[in-house]
């Protein structure tokens, strides 16, 4: 018998059955509003999923100073914040395109936390963290190498760059590709890219990648 788990069992059901060839904002909407209140158990009871954690502590392998100011992009439910606060990170936003999973995340020492539209800018400033954060969202159905550039543009030079990219997608998204252009063009320098659990129970790994902003 497989130890495999049933995606059926938990919400990653969800957006397995997204229709890639359409405009998937919407589905999305929908599918993180009707998750986000069992999100969390799905996440570390279920899937077992360890890229919140691993992604601090990917941060924290490149960056001392806890004072700096965080963006955790894609936030859902707040679990980066939730160790970026107990590893004694004392600011940080998150922002989201789902009101309903950043309401979980308002108990989870955000400083603030920001509406995200699909498509459009990141609601910042250029250069305006220390370090920009997006875990779990360079995936399928999700974002592309497009989002590089918003991540690079809201960082300040010399601040810190750290996403994952679903092993699902690392070649057929040409992540790699774009990573080593942005590095050729100076946006920034790889410090650290290796390749790591993501979901544990679903067997499923992820690039883990840590980039210092050159602009």
């Amino acid at each position: 018998m497989s130890d495999k788990k049933n995606p059926k069992d938990h919400g990653i059901e969800h957006y397995q059955h997204l229709d890639l060839d359409t405009d998937v904002s919407e589905q999305l909407k929908d599918v993180y509003s009707n998750w986000a209140d069992s999100y969390d158990d799905d996440n570390d009871n279920k899937l077992k999923t360890v890229s919140q954690p691993n992604t601090v502590q990917l941060l924290m392998r490149h960056c001392t100073a806890k004072e700096i100011e965080i963006l955790d992009v894609g936030c859902g439910t707040g679990i980066v914040g939730q160790y970026l606060k107990a590893n004694g990170f004392t600011h940080f936003d998150g922002t989201d395109p789902s009101q309903e999973m950043m309401e979980h995340a308002r108990s989870r020492g955000y400083t603030n936390l920001l509406k995200l539209v699909p498509g459009n800018p990141l609601p910042v400033e250029d250069n305006a963290y220390d370090a920009t954060l997006c875990v779990g969202v360079f995936t399928h159905g999700h974002l592309g190498v497009e989002g590089f550039l918003e991540l690079i543009r809201v960082t300040k030079p010399d601040g810190l760059v750290c996403f994952t990219v679903n092993e699902g997608v690392w070649e057929s998204g040409e992540f790699e590709t774009a990573i080593d252009r942005h590095s050729k063009a100076g946006d920034w320098e790889v410090l650290e890219m290796t390749k790591q659990d993501y979901m544990v129970n679903e067997g499923i790994q992820a690039w883990y990648v840590a980039a210092r902003v050159k602009q």
